[in-house]
């Protein structure tokens, strides 16, 4: 018999998520029996998400129960496997959860085996060849669709799927402006091909916004949510479009915003808005992968991630990410 270490949710999370809202467990694992597969985690991925799933309220979902282990998407090497479907070595992706081993009955047929290319990291499959890259995809070239011309606002810039957003919406031809937090990240935003950046941690990101936009807002790709979703609503033109993929802002707060008070303006300026889950494209994983895998080999697509080393750094890492913000795709690498 083996075992294997769990982080569970310990409790519900009330406001800003905590390191007191998870433990660390110790399990047995169960022996191999017909259609089992064990599996060892080998990378976890960070994702603003998971505060979601936390939470005991209506999503597309389940929430995650009290006292298991905490959901998120990972990558696992098959160690053994008595399931027809997955053989030994096999690297695997899904919903692998933070924990270091487990015991599997009938695997999802969501999750999938990576044929991994030879020069690319594995960690690229849970970012921008991931879920991370197939958002970024949908929201700027199956949704926003931008023209050579147009001006696309991309907030959340520097994190994982902003950044892939930047760089897809330039290679469109449009006028990219990105907004992120701080000099640093607003620097390395400009150097993926924005052509202006707001600094939303400066005391003059209004006045930054409008200066960046003088032609007004004609794609939006929100992030973030908060107020400055709110005066980015105010810079839309007629007929703009938004690709709403997160609120960050909210994720956090005991009681979810109601909405933008500009919200109005959507109705006013015509505003087309479609919100997006990126499991609804689930069925385009393979063709953009494949599409993203050449625009990187081709170096017309830089992969930004940030790596931590360690089981025991998911907590901090995860709470951490809400206010510090790690530039990129931010992925825990227990294969150390």
């Amino acid at each position: 018999m083996s075992s294997s270490q769990q982080i569970v949710l310990a409790q519900r999370p009330h406001g800003p998520v905590s390191l007191t809202d998870f433990r660390v467990e110790e399990v047995v694992l169960p022996e191999l029996e017909a259609g089992d597969v064990a599996l060892e985690t080998l990378f976890i991925s960070i994702d603003p998400a998971i505060r979601g799933w936390l939470d005991d309220r209506p999503s597309y979902l389940p929430p995650v129960a009290i006292g298991a282990p905490v959901r998120a998407f990972g990558l696992a090497r098959v160690t053994a496997s008595r399931n027809s479907n997955f053989a030994e070595g096999d690297i695997v992706r899904g919903l692998i959860g933070w924990q270091q081993r487990q015991i599997v009955n009938s695997p999802s047929t969501d999750w999938d085996r990576i044929a991994q290319r030879e020069d690319v990291p594995l960690e690229h499959y849970l970012g921008i060849l991931g879920m991370t890259g197939l958002t970024a995809w949908a929201g700027v070239c199956d949704i926003l669709r931008p023209e050579p011309g147009q001006t696309v606002l991309i907030s959340g810039a520097s994190g994982a799927v902003g950044s892939v957003a930047v760089q897809l919406a330039k290679q469109a031809g449009a006028q990219v402006v990105g907004i992120a937090g701080g000099a640093e990240k607003c620097s390395m935003v400009t150097r993926l091909g924005a052509d202006a950046v707001v600094d939303r941690k400066a005391t003059d990101w209004k006045d930054q916004l409008k200066v960046a936009t003088p032609n007004g807002v004609d794609r939006l790709f929100e992030n973030s949510g908060g107020p400055m979703f709110e005066a980015s609503i105010a810079r839309l033109n007629n007929h703009a479009h938004i690709a709403l993929c997160g609120l960050i802002d909210g994720y956090n707060l005991t009681e979810r915003p109601a909405g933008p008070s500009s919200f109005g303006q959507l109705l006013a300026k015509r505003i087309l808005t479609q919100g997006f889950i990126v499991l609804d494209y689930m069925d385009r994983a393979a063709e953009v992968e494949a599409a993203l895998a050449k625009l990187i080999s081709s170096g017309q697509l830089e992969p930004l991630q940030s790596v931590l080393r360690g089981f025991e750094q998911l907590p901090a890492a995860f709470v951490d990410s809400f206010t510090h913000g790690q530039p990129g795709k931010l992925i825990i690498d227990l294969t150390a």
